[in-house]
């Protein structure tokens, strides 16, 4: 019988399988996962961490604004090379380390 986790178990597999080098296959092998279910709670996740709806972009001077149709809860700002990001609470570190690293 398959062992059953607990979400935050899922959030952790999910923040480890991202940084991996390992494919989602391979990593849900060596770790003892159902792939149908890795893609479900990762499905879960996003949805409840990322905001839903349509995103109004405007550019402007080389840049990219970006207008929720609705506010989160909180909010941090990063300033990155003259590039102000709000970003919501509970944004998956990893994300944030990788749009960094973009912007770098």
């Amino acid at each position: 019988m398959a062992q059953r986790h607990t979400d935050q178990e899922w959030q952790i597999f999910i923040e480890q399988s991202q940084s991996s080098s390992l494919s989602k296959l391979a990593f849900c092998k060596l770790n003892d996962l159902n792939p149908s279910t890795y893609y479900a709670k990762r499905k879960q996740f996003t949805e409840t961490l990322m905001p839903q709806g349509f995103v109004k972009a405007e550019v402007v001077e080389k840049t990219t604004k970006y207008q929720a149709t609705h506010t989160a809860v909180a909010n941090m700002t990063l300033l990155v090379k003259n590039v102000e990001l709000s970003i919501p609470q509970g944004t998956p570190a990893t994300y944030l380390a990788e749009l960094i690293g973009a912007l770098s």
